[in-house]
C-alpha cells in the first residue's frame, strides 16, 4: 500500500541517525515501472470513458454499483494519481449549485492498487482538489468541502492489473471536516480515545514538520488534529494501522513552530515519547505526498504511563 521509500532508516531500523539523515525524500514513481496503454481505439465510446462523455452524477446521494473501468482504456496518464493513473479509467461528472462538503467512497471490490481523484478540470491536473491512491483492496474516500460548480471524478489504477474489474461508487452530502487544526483539536482524554478511526480527507493541509522528525523531509498531506496535556516524565506511544495512503503521524508541543515537532513515525507509523515538560501536546495524522489523505486506526495508550518506576516516597506524595 505504501509509497517506495528508500533510506538508511529501514536498511538499519535499529540504527540512530543524524536528522538530516532522517529527512529522506521519497521516490516519485511507487513500486515499479509503470506501464502506458493505449487507448482504446473503438467507434462510438462508451459514456464514462473519457472527458467528452462523463457519467453524469444527477444529484446527491449517488451510487453506482458494479462498475468497471476494463474496456475504457488508459486516457489519462499525466494527472495528481501518478504512477496510479496508469491503468484504465473511468469519468464522473458532478454539479454543485450551493457550496457542500461532498464525501466519495470507492470500493474496489478486492482490486488492490486503485485510486480516485477529483477536480474541477477534465481530466484532473497534476494538482487536483483531492485524491486517495493505496495498494490496499481496502476503499478509497475522499471528503471536499466544494463551491459551486462543475467537478470531474476519476477512477484508475496503477497498471498491475490493467484495469478495475468491478467496483462500487457512492457520494453523499456530509458535514464539514471537524478537526484539520490544532484550534479545533480533539482532546483524547476527554473523549477517553484509546483505538479510533481517522480521517484526513477535507482537512486541508496545515502543518508539516520540517525537522525530519517523521525520518522523512515532509508530511504535506491532509490533517487530523488530536490534542493531550502530558506532564514531565510521563510516555505517550501512538501508532496508525489499516491506513489507505501514505500517512505519516508526529508530535508537536507548538502549532506555530514546525520544529517544535519532537516525535513522529512513517513507515511505520508508530512512535513514542517521553514528555520533558508539562503541557498540551498535539499529534497529527498526516500524509506524506502534497494533497495526500485518507483513513486509519490509531491506537494510543491512555492513561499515559509514567517513565519511570515509581518510589514509596513518591506514592505517599501522590496522597498529600
Amino acid at each position: 500500500m505504501k509509497t517506495a521509500k528508500l533510506g538508511i532508516l529501514f536498511l538499519i531500523p535499529l540504527l540512530v541517525i543524524g536528522t538530516s539523515a532522517l529527512a529522506n525524500e521519497k521516490p516519485d514513481v511507487d513500486h515499479g515501472p509503470t506501464v502506458v496503454l493505449d487507448i482504446a481505439e473503438v467507434a462510438g465510446r462508451a459514456e464514462g470513458d473519457d472527458c467528452s462523455n462523463p457519467i453524469v452524477i444527477p444529484g446527491l446521494p449517488y451510487q453506482d454499483l458494479g462498475q468497471t473501468t476494463c474496456g475504457r482504456g488508459n486516457n489519462y496518464a499525466d494527472t495528481c494519481l501518478g504512477s496510479y493513473d496508469g491503468g484504465e479509467d473511468i469519468l464522473y461528472q458532478l454539479t454543485l449549485t450551493s457550496t457542500t462538503t461532498v464525501e466519495i467512497t470507492m470500493d474496489p471490490l478486492g482490486t488492490t492498487w486503485t485510486g480516485i481523484a477529483i477536480d474541477d478540470e477534465c481530466p484532473p491536473g497534476l494538482s487536483c482538489i483531492a485524491f486517495q491512491t493505496g495498494s490496499s483492496s481496502a476503499p478509497r474516500f475522499l471528503s471536499v468541502t466544494l463551491a459551486p460548480g462543475t467537478y470531474y471524478i476519476m477512477v484508475d489504477t496503477w497498471p498491475s492489473p490493467t484495469c478495475i474489474p468491478a467496483f462500487n461508487l457512492s457520494i453523499v452530502e456530509g458535514v464539514p471536516f471537524p478537526n484539520p487544526t490544532c484550534e479545533t483539536a480533539i482532546d483524547l482524554c476527554a473523549q477517553g480515545l484509546t483505538t479510533f478511526p481517522t480521517q484526513t480527507c477535507g482537512g486541508g493541509s496545515n502543518y508539516s514538520p520540517t525537522n525530519g522528525c517523521t525520518g522523512y523531509s515532509q508530511a504535506a498531506g491532509e490533517d487530523a488534529v488530536y490534542k493531550i496535556y502530558l506532564t514531565t516524565g510521563q510516555v505517550f506511544a501512538a501508532t496508525l494501522t489499516d491506513e489507505s495512503y501514505d500517512a505519516a503521524i508526529y508530535l508537536l508541543t507548538d502549532c506555530s513552530n514546525m520544529n517544535s515537532c519532537v516525535a513522529g513515525g512513517d513507515d511505520p507509523e508508530t512512535f513514542s515519547y517521553v514528555a520533558t515538560a508539562d503541557g498540551w501536546y498535539y499529534l497529527v495524522v498526516d500524509g506524506y505526498a502534497t494533497g495526500g489523505c485518507g483513513t486509519g486506526i490509531m491506537t494510543i495508550d491512555m492513561p499515559p504511563t509514567p517513565a519511570e518506576t515509581p518510589t514509596w516516597g513518591r506514592v505517599k506524595g501522590m496522597f498529600r
